[in-house]
């Protein structure tokens, strides 16, 4: 009879953590595992699934008001709890905020190993109140939790940190290929969703002023992605008179095809849990500017500028600084280019979903 495992996430709109989600149930499913995929959404078709994946989706029971998100949490808990029993799983996995609360909740008394993650950073993921108080409880009843830094890990009582384990991301499959090596663009690029919290204003600001200093590299700011931001943005760029300089082309599903030969990538975010964003521009043998923003996933990621270079979030002169230095020193920009790309290597998908699987399987004690 084949292990059973139940993989637990909100929706599977773009994003990482459900990218990389999607990626584990696929991979345990070709461990020849059965594997269930839910969700309280439908599936938009963004990720490939495999076809033995099990899909179910939970529906919500109507309702509103305080009362109502009270039925609808229980009706989300028990409709978990129901699968988990039916199944007889093995193990569940969760992802994402609210998510691994209810996790927690559903497996609670049944021999299934329950096991959270948290994708962001902690104070984003549980804001300060009922739910900061109820995940830093809850939390030490879980069978495994999953940090992607130690920062996100460190949030957490001693109790969670002791049976927690620190795992990057894997690199999607479309990232492990071999960089190009060709004459790069001067093209610096940026992928994420364009809302506040990823703060592309802040590269906007960062590009005028390196763009000012060196207008002889004929430099274009491109940001792959969209967002409340998009209209915002634009309007920035033509206030600084940079409407021919910066491209939002919006959401792109070729981008290692379009940013594979660009010059510079920069991550402008306040908050990350462990930027996929940044590890696929190693892969690409892209150089790297990033904020050091909460929860030390950049930092990780970037050795603390052996692999790419830090900057303080919301600050435009160091940013500017920092890429005008990777532009100017050859030396500094390929030194960074081949080691971003060799720490890529250690982040291959089977590396990383290994991991995932010998950490499940210790706890649930196979032999």
């Amino acid at each position: 009879m084949k292990r059973t495992i139940v993989f637990y996430i909100a929706t599977l709109t773009r994003g990482g953590a459900e990218r990389v989600i999607v990626n584990l149930a696929n991979y345990f499913c070709r461990e020849g595992y059965q594997v269930y995929l839910v969700t309280l959404e439908p599936d938009e078709g963004l990720y490939p699934i495999d076809a033995d994946v099990r899909q179910v989706v939970l529906t919500d029971r109507a309702g509103s008001g305080i009362f109502g998100r009270i039925r609808n949490a229980a009706g989300r808990i028990t409709g978990v709890r129901r699968i988990l029993v039916k199944t007889q799983a093995a193990a569940l996995v969760s992802f994402l905020g609210k998510t691994n609360l209810r996790a927690i909740l559903a497996g609670l008394f049944l021999p299934t190993k329950v096991f959270v993650s948290v994708r962001s950073a902690p104070a984003r993921e549980y804001p300060a109140g009922l739910h900061r108080w109820l995940a830093k409880g809850l939390f030490c009843l879980a069978d495994g939790i999953v940090f992607q830094s130690e920062g996100a890990r460190d949030f957490f009582p001693k109790a969670v940190r002791r049976k927690a384990r620190v795992l990057f991301n894997p690199l999607s499959p479309d990232y492990v290929r071999q960089p190009y090596t060709g004459q790069r663009r001067n093209e610096i690029v940026s992928v994420g969703r364009l809302d506040a919290v990823k703060n592309h204003r802040l590269l906007v600001d960062a590009f005028a002023l390196v763009a000012a200093a060196r207008p002889d590299l004929g430099l274009h700011l491109t940001i792959y992605g969209d967002g409340a931001c998009r209209e915002e943005l634009k309007a920035q760029a033509a206030a600084l008179g940079l409407a021919e300089q910066v491209s939002l082309p919006g959401d792109c599903r070729e981008i290692p095809e379009r940013i594979g030969d660009a010059r510079l990538f920069v991550l402008s975010s306040n908050f990350e849990g462990m930027p996929n964003a940044v590890a696929e521009a190693f892969a690409l043998g892209i150089p790297v500017v990033s904020t050091d923003c909460p929860s030390g996933g950049a930092r990780m990621l970037t050795g603390e500028d052996e692999r790419g270079l830090l900057v303080p979030v919301g600050d435009k002169e160091k940013m500017a600084a920092a890429i005008l230095r990777i532009l100017q020193d050859k030396e500094l920009e390929e030194r960074l280019r081949r080691e971003a790309y060799q720490f890529s290597l250690s982040l291959h998908p089977d590396k990383i979903h290994g991991a995932w699987k010998t950490y499940i399987e210790e706890v649930c004690k196979y032999e």
